[in-house]
């Protein structure tokens, strides 16, 4: 590749990352506004720095965007990072302090290293963190976040937003637009 860097690829691939609505398919019927709100497991999960702590924790008082994912992963991963690297940036236009989570569904592989290596591949910078559940919380995680089977490579593409009370509130469609999130992360 001529003068394409890995990160310049995820930049250009966010431009991509088209609502599935566009292509013709429809929306899966589970996006959305959550309605109740669904608290959060309250669950240990470790950081890509190493540190320990509870997923309910680490949303108290703040506006979130999570989606899963694998480092290992060659094919959606990459485009969700390029959108969560937009989204990152028009936070930062907006002067918002809403905060992105990268949630591993291969707990086994993804360890601290491999999450905070991912991290800087990605671009990512202050206010998005990558965490690893423990491999046995990954079914209770997964039917959270609206895994579609328990393999690592057929996770879902969607993003959760979640409240200043650790609950999530809106789902969105596989692979959203950048645009779309940080609209809701503002309205939460």
């Amino acid at each position: 590749m001529t003068g394409l860097t890995r990160r310049s690829f995820l930049a250009g691939a966010a431009g991509l990352a088209a609502p599935l609505w566009a292509l013709g398919q429809a929306p899966p019927s589970s996006h959305g506004r959550v309605v109740p709100p669904l608290p959060l497991p309250d669950l240990e999960v470790t950081r890509h720095d190493g540190v320990r702590t509870r997923l309910a924790a680490l949303t108290d008082g703040k506006v979130t965007a999570l989606h899963l994912m694998f480092t290992r992963c060659p094919s959606t991963c990459p485009i969700q990072a390029a959108i969560f690297q937009r989204v990152q940036t028009l936070l930062r236009e907006a002067h918002t302090d809403a905060q992105l989570l990268s949630l591993s569904v291969d707990p086994k592989n993804d360890t601290p290293e491999a999450l905070a290596a991912w991290l800087r591949e990605v671009g990512a910078g202050e206010g998005w963190a990558a965490l690893r559940p423990h491999v046995a919380d990954l079914p209770v995680l997964q039917g959270v976040f609206g895994a579609r089977s328990s393999s690592a490579d057929s996770h879902s593409t969607q993003v959760s937003v979640i409240d200043r009370r650790s609950r999530v509130v809106w789902r969105s469609i596989e692979l959203p637009a950048p645009e779309e999130i940080v609209a809701v992360l503002k309205q939460v």
